[in-house]
């Protein structure tokens, strides 16, 4: 029933997510979907909540990966935000519903406001002398924006480039000062 959520979301935008369309697409009875969500509002909140569980389970993990790798601990969080929210491959980077999510919230205050503290916690500054968090910040603010560029479809960035400027990041998010 989320999938089925999601892909209307992704197609359609949030709008067009109702429990009819949502049951249709689910191939359940509307009073099956309301046995699980309520309302159209509890739907999406699950949604979006479980699109936060997989980047923050995301995030975790890249950080354990690097951990196992040897990589230093300074910018491990910086970095495994990069990969996390850069890795096309990566399942909370191909989920649409994050795009979505970040959609709504340039639109709609209340949506902002619910899930402005997680997103927070991802990027907030590292506790590190000045221009070592300032590196990390400028790190992931970049990610941001190669993201969003992504988003709205305006960047024609060859493969080979936005390897190399994710590439490079990743190298900025690993030096010391």
């Amino acid at each position: 029933m989320l999938q089925a959520a999601s892909d209307i979301a992704t197609d359609q935008g949030v709008p067009a997510v109702t429990l009819d369309a949502v049951a249709e697409r689910a191939g359940v009875t509307k009073g099956a979907l309301q046995y699980h969500f309520a309302n159209k509002q509890g739907l999406l909140d699950a949604l979006f909540e479980q699109t936060l569980t997989r980047f923050e389970q995301q995030m975790h993990m890249r950080i354990a990966e690097g951990v196992a790798q040897g990589a230093p601990k300074h910018g491990a969080a910086a970095r495994a935000y990069l990969r996390t929210t850069l890795d096309e491959t990566s399942p909370a980077a191909s989920t649409n519903v994050l795009r979505v999510l970040v959609a709504a919230m340039m639109t709609d205050p209340a949506i902002r406001e619910r899930y402005a503290a997680p997103m927070r916690k991802w990027t907030r500054p590292d506790p590190l002398p000045l221009e070592a968090a300032a590196r990390l910040m400028i790190c992931r603010l970049a990610a941001d924006g190669l993201w969003i560029s992504d988003l709205l479809g305006y960047q024609n960035m060859p493969t080979r480039l936005r390897a190399e400027v994710v590439r490079q990041l990743e190298q900025l998010a690993l030096a010391k000062d």
